[in-house]
């Protein structure tokens, strides 16, 4: 056998292992689909959950600015029918406007947020609370706890009873439905009937 002849086998045999059999290429596949499906799912529950987060950040900063335009709202003495009231629907408007101006990339509209407003107000309210779609306001002297009613109904004292609302606490909670893209996180932190995940965010402050 010649030299030639005897390194060519020496090379063939070689090559030949390092082929890796046709069912361990298969075999490598269906491992590596195993791997990535859990992968790519905690990727997009990372992002949702941020998504989420982000929501949850921006609606707290949007109750802050919008409550902030209520206690600064100027009261207008010119109106001489239903005044406080009239006066509650303005301030109503302005807080409702100032928060949704902060909603950044937040959706403003129906079926994320409802607050209709009608010629820049709310519609008139009756009491020292009013909710209009996804927005509550409320006026109170002082609550009885942090988390307490505002006024609450079982204790007189809390009731604010100034018209013009300075000094009275306004309370304002914002309510914001994100949509859930992952189906199987939506059981998880539970939605409402149509999927969504529903962020209250409540903010109080002084009436100037």
């Amino acid at each position: 056998m010649s030299f030639r002849v005897l390194l060519g086998a020496r090379r063939t045999g070689m090559a030949s292992g390092h082929v890796r059999p046709r069912h361990a290429r298969g075999q490598a596949m269906v491992e590596f689909a195993f791997v990535l499906l859990p992968v790519l799912l905690l990727i997009v529950a990372v992002v949702q959950f941020g998504l989420l987060f982000g929501a949850n950040v921006t609606l707290e900063n949007a109750g802050r600015e919008g409550t902030r335009a209520g206690t600064i709202y100027v009261y207008d003495r010119s109106i001489a029918t239903n005044t406080k009231f009239k006066n509650d629907a303005k301030r109503c408007g302005a807080i409702v406007t100032a928060a949704t101006q902060a909603f950044g990339m937040l959706q403003t509209s129906t079926p994320h947020f409802n607050a209709p407003l009608s010629g820049g107000e709310c519609p008139l309210p009756i009491g020292e609370t009013q909710t209009n779609g996804d927005i509550t306001i409320s006026y109170c002297d002082h609550v009885t706890t942090p988390d307490g009613d505002c006024p609450d109904t079982t204790d007189p004292d809390t009731t604010c009873a100034v018209d013009t609302r300075e000094g009275c606490l306004l309370r304002v909670t914002l309510t914001y439905r994100s949509d859930v893209i992952v189906p199987f996180i939506g059981p998880l932190i539970g939605t409402d009937a149509s999927g969504r995940f529903v962020q209250r965010m409540t903010t109080t402050m002084v009436v100037n």
